[in-house]
């Protein structure tokens, strides 16, 4: 059976469904990357590094020129 507009689908309720179905698809793609991207946000905020080891901060100062290499090599001693 043939709707109203001569096309099949093209009814009154055809109309009806396309006018509020787009609408609302869109309305939930902005609401979910609304949450998506406050719970990102959320769990950036809260993340923290992990902790500097002894180890970790005397490679630093040695590759930032800081200590000498006999310095280096002595307090490398020291912390293993």
């Amino acid at each position: 059976m043939m709707g109203s507009g001569g096309w099949p689908g093209s009814g009154p309720w055809f109309g009806v469904t396309s006018m509020w179905l787009i609408p609302l698809v869109v309305l939930g793609v902005i609401v979910w990357l609304i949450f998506r991207s406050r719970d990102r946000s959320v769990s950036e905020r809260f993340a923290q590094p992990p902790p500097d080891t002894a180890r970790n901060i005397l490679d630093r100062r040695y590759a930032a020129g800081e200590i000498s290499r006999e310095d280096y090599q002595r307090m490398k001693q020291d912390v293993e």
